[in-house]
């Protein structure tokens, strides 16, 4: 169970997948945790479990963000590490054929959502002159567009996941000198419904799959300040570099 040891940590898109698993390795390391999902349903087992505060929040509404921050401050105080994690993956297929309100929601959740809740957090973590925020990326926002990728371009995500990078970076060098750091980061190839549809046919192959564990334990690296010289820098949970660079 936590017992907030170290510090406030707000999780988007806690529910399931990769975030349920960041949110509650978060909890069991001593971070005082806020699950943030649309619906908090599935919330409450994590809750029971860890102690988590569950939080309903929709990353695309500034409404809701700020109701949702404003929330988790008054119950556990000034969040110490935000992870923008809640995210949309759509469908691979060529863009003039998809609808264009299905393109750009992928935009309003994956770039704008991020956009929200920084905007919301920052400006405590910047006055306090301490904080971290985690972006999870993916490996689409960087990966060389060859012939055998052919059935996994999906140009919305990609787009998305690339701004994502690129906002982090002019994050990064926007608080450089306020105390407060901020990382992207991508999680791998985890097993999700949204990859089931993608990477369908390797379902069964254990060494073509990342765990989500790897991905929690990068961003409690991060929550640490082990890494905080390399503010703006975007790692790959599966890689060893971020182990090597904080000389875990």
């Amino acid at each position: 169970m936590s017992d907030g040891k170290r510090g406030v940590a707000l999780v988007t898109g806690a529910s399931e997948g990769i975030g349920r698993v960041i949110a509650s390795h978060l909890a069991e390391r001593g971070y005082k945790v806020a699950a943030a999902a649309r619906s908090t349903d599935k919330l409450e087992t994590l809750a029971e479990e860890t102690n988590a505060l569950p939080v309903r929040l929709d990353v695309t509404d500034p409404k809701s963000v700020r109701a949702a921050v404003n929330f988790v401050e008054q119950q556990f105080g000034a969040i110490d590490l935000l992870v923008n994690n809640a995210g949309a993956g759509g469908h691979s297929g060529v863009t003039w054929e998809y609808e264009p309100s299905e393109w750009w929601q992928l935009m309003e959740v994956n770039v704008r959502g991020t956009f929200l809740c920084c905007h919301a957090v920052l400006p405590g973590m910047v006055s306090r002159r301490s904080g971290r925020v985690v972006n999870v990326s993916s490996g689409a926002a960087t990966f060389s567009i060859a012939d055998d990728f052919d059935a996994l371009i999906n140009s919305s995500y990609m787009a998305s996941k690339a701004a994502v990078n690129r906002f982090t970076e002019a994050l990064a060098a926007e608080t450089r000198s306020s105390g407060v750091c901020v990382f992207a980061i991508s999680p791998g190839i985890v097993k999700t419904s949204m990859t089931r549809v993608i990477f369908g046919p390797r379902w069964e192959d254990p060494d073509f799959w990342s765990t989500p564990e790897l991905a929690a334990q990068l961003i409690e690296c991060i929550g640490s300040g082990d890494l905080d010289q390399f503010s703006g820098r975007y790692f790959h949970a599966a890689s060893d570099d971020w182990r090597t660079m904080s000389g875990k």
